[in-house]
């Protein structure tokens, strides 16, 4: 019922709304450590997220709000030797119910290889879920995210846990950027991408520290240019993805325009982001 509502009250408000005041484009200026990204769809902010470092350059918070009244504060806990050893999530939807996470990160050789993730609710029973991680042997980035999940979990710890949920998996070449990904989790069929780059600067590429911004996804160095979309069993073409960039004077992305087409064109879909950086 929730996801109903939802559903239509964005409806309501992207019909309604041609322009929005906050989307004029970012300053060109020479900054290179991530601030902010919006994501606007028919010139309607849906969603901002803004990151904050601490002393040592490291992230220390991010926010995540967007217009349907929901939004995630994470925090990043560090150690006496600034080693990230977990973060929360605490997450507000629009009806004032609560969802905390709480992550342990645990490492071999300076790598983030488990991550256990304590959940709770306002209106629901909690949990214990894991994810691993395994690497690329020559990029040093992750090739294989494995979910692990155990619902009803208040007397279950983090080994405990044996239901696989989804895997992810990547491929990347020689300049550590990602070129193909799969989901074991798709609803409608099975899908993989491939992506091509350019030679710019990813926005999240000064996010630090290193093995963190590895598991956010964003380990790619460049930006893409170009996607495909395949279909897993029949390795049949079915979408394709285009982006355009505006760059600042470091080379770093101020607003991206990603358009997604169907094969044949029947279905396309254009969405606009814009960076600010500190």
């Amino acid at each position: 019922m929730k996801k109903l509502l939802l559903f239509t009250l964005s409806s309501i408000i992207l019909s309604c709304s041609s322009e929005n005041s906050d989307n004029d484009s970012p300053s060109a200026g020479d900054g290179s450590k991530i601030k902010t990204i919006k994501k606007i769809s028919s010139g309607v902010t849906e969603e901002t997220t803004t990151y904050e470092y601490n002393s040592e350059g490291n992230v220390s918070s991010m926010t995540f709000t967007n217009i349907y009244g929901e939004s995630i504060e994470t925090t990043y806990e560090y150690d006496s030797e600034n080693i990230m050893v977990s973060f929360t999530e605490v997450e507000l939807d629009a009806w004032g119910d609560t969802r905390t996470e709480i992550d342990y990160l645990e490492y071999e050789n300076d790598l983030v290889v488990k991550i256990c993730q304590d959940i709770s609710y306002s209106d629901d029973l909690p949990e214990v879920d894991r994810i691993e991680f395994e690497y690329d042997d020559s990029t040093q980035n992750v090739s294989l995210f494995r979910h692990f999940y155990y619902e009803d979990a208040e007397f279950s710890d983090c080994d405990d846990v044996d239901n696989i949920s989804n895997t992810e998996t990547m491929e990347f070449d020689s300049n550590g950027n990602m070129t193909r990904y799969e989901n074991s989790d798709y609803f409608w069929s099975p899908t993989y991408l491939t992506y091509s780059y350019d030679d710019k600067n990813h926005p999240l590429k000064n996010v630090k520290p290193d093995y963190f911004r590895k598991l956010l996804g964003a380990s790619s160095n460049n930006n893409i240019n170009a996607a495909s979309e395949y279909n897993s069993d029949t390795d049949e073409l079915t979408g394709t993805i285009s982006y355009e960039y505006t760059y600042n004077n470091s080379g770093y992305p101020t607003v991206m325009e990603r358009t997604y087409m169907t094969e044949g064109g029947s279905i396309s879909q254009s969405l606009r982001y814009e960076y600010t950086y500190y």
